[in-house]
């Protein structure tokens, strides 16, 4: 069984605004950027996702990655499989964050 052993996060962020690209009138200055985490497992997968920002509030993002962690880290991915509505339950129902 695939067991989830760690979880990295990275905040990337691109400096759109320096030239203006994909502003408009309701994001006059984007900077895109993304939380990305990478799940690492003790066996031969490795997890990849990311959220997309406009630069400001990225790390809000990676610090709310990082205290979910906790929850995930140990988790066998076929438990997680089996069934998706359990898992969804775990990470949006821990009595002290579900209310962030």
């Amino acid at each position: 069984m695939t067991r989830i052993t760690g979880i990295r996060t990275h905040d990337l962020r691109f400096p759109t605004s320096d030239m203006l690209d994909g502003s408009d009138a309701m994001n006059p200055d984007p900077d895109y950027s993304a939380a990305y985490v990478i799940l690492e497992t003790d066996g031969a997968y490795e997890g990849h996702g990311l959220t997309f920002t406009l630069g400001r509030g990225t790390e809000i993002c990676v610090a709310a990655i990082k205290s979910l962690s906790a929850l995930v880290v140990g988790l066998e991915l076929d438990w997680i499989r089996e069934d998706m509505g359990r898992f969804w339950r775990l990470i949006t129902g821990d009595s002290q964050l579900r209310w962030v």
